[in-house]
């Protein structure tokens, strides 16, 4: 994945996780019987660490981990690690995202 930058504020993003979007609507008569036939669209979810704006970029078509956690940066140590994680499990640091 290449490097990208905040069309905000211009700080680097960081990568959150690849999604598959599901296209298509609920309708009244037919229920979301509709979107078996729309598909979905494969997406990167970005994030700006400075202005918290979301960013979506096309997937490239590699086959990534669907069950990938999205990820942040240890402020102590570093290393990235499960945007849940309560404590960097390499350092022990706590998580100032929780």
């Amino acid at each position: 994945m290449t490097e990208k930058h905040c069309c905000s504020c211009g700080e680097a993003l960081h990568f959150l996780k690849r999604e598959y979007l599901q296209l298509g609507q609920a309708g009244w008569l037919l229920g979301s019987l509709p979107n078996l036939a729309a598909g979905g669209l494969d997406v990167e979810i970005w994030c700006c660490p400075a202005c918290g704006k979301l960013e979506f970029y096309r997937g490239d078509g590699e086959e990534e981990q669907e069950d990938r956690m999205a990820q942040t940066i240890c402020p102590a140590c570093g290393r990235s690690h499960d945007l849940d994680d309560p404590r960097c499990p390499f350092c022990g640091a706590a998580n100032p995202n929780l």
